[in-house]
């Protein structure tokens, strides 16, 4: 009875002791797509502030941050991830924070918070670098439209066949598969791009939203070939103020290559405490079936 309950005890401790663990149950920490929110909403605070203050700031605002030909020139090379800080007024911020709450949330927890956060740059490179080919006549580009695709293509290239509730309008439910779902923005947005962007009309920059989605197909590849971006570059504390910076020699997790015996409850410590470590590293999806086996036994000696 007493190594039971003494089991119970560790096996809790490890499970609720790591920060990433903390943050769904006390809001101790945030996911990175939440983090992102309260960065775009903020930044939208800024910029509004700045524009009913004056003209000549909101001027200057999209000078230094917004994406344009003139602001590689003037060597701003922030630029072409700043921009996605900018919006072109409230109904574009909330269409880009509804698909960041709902879809980079979900692929956040599927590949991890470093991943995401990797998914998120280069998305915001490669959205900015494709449509610069198509647009340099003195035009700036904004918006987080990118990443939003970015997400929905990672999201939807690694869970295909999941069936999921869609609000048409936000009102009428559909179900879909995901990747009727990803041909489907596809098709419009290469149509938008041939037909409306080449032609100059519409002013929605479908060439960045289609960069977005090649660097969600990019970072899906990368993933799903066992490789993982190196987590040391993006590192983030609970209070968003500090910052760490941790070096590994290498971007995967090694496969133990010993047997765990888990009937040991210190065996059972460092195991799940490894697990949880990859996943908040890596995400759910990089679990083994012997790896989610081991969290539902840790979880069944928690209950009882």
């Amino acid at each position: 009875m007493f190594a039971l309950v003494d089991k119970f005890n560790i096996v809790k401790f490890m499970l609720y002791d790591r920060s990433y663990m903390k943050s769904r149950f006390t809001g101790s920490d945030k996911m990175g797509s939440e983090v992102l929110i309260f960065v775009l909403i903020g930044s939208f605070v800024l910029q509004s502030f700045g524009s009913l203050v004056s003209s000549d700031i909101e001027a200057i605002i999209f000078e230094y941050f917004s994406f344009s030909v003139s602001g590689l020139k003037s060597f701003f090379v922030w630029i072409p991830f700043s921009y996605t800080l900018l919006h072109d007024g409230p109904i574009h911020l909330i269409m880009n924070l509804i698909g960041i709450f709902f879809i980079g949330r979900a692929v956040e927890n599927d590949i991890g918070k470093t991943n995401f956060f990797w998914l998120v740059g280069i998305s915001s490179l490669l959205g900015a670098l494709l449509w610069l080919l198509f647009n340099n006549n003195g035009q700036v580009l904004i918006g987080s439209s990118a990443v939003v695709m970015s997400c929905l293509a990672c999201f939807c290239l690694r869970n295909p066949n999941q069936e999921i509730t869609l609000l048409l309008f936000f009102i009428l439910p559909c179900r879909l598969k995901p990747k009727w779902i990803i041909i489907g923005t596809l098709g419009i947005e290469i149509y938008g791009f041939i037909f409306s962007e080449l032609q100059g009309v519409g002013g929605i920059a479908h060439s960045a939203h289609l960069g977005g989605m090649m660097s969600g197909a990019i970072v899906y590849s990368f993933l799903k070939s066992g490789r993982y971006f190196p987590s040391y570059v993006f590192k983030f504390s609970s209070d968003f103020t500090k910052k760490a910076f941790k070096f590994n020699k290498t971007n995967k997790i090694k496969k133990s290559n010993f047997k765990v015996n888990l009937s040991s409850s210190i065996d059972m410590q460092v195991e799940v405490d490894r697990i949880l470590d990859k996943i908040n590293e890596q995400g759910f999806g990089s679990l083994t079936e012997k790896e989610k086996q081991t969290l539902e036994k840790a979880k069944g000696l928690l209950k009882n």
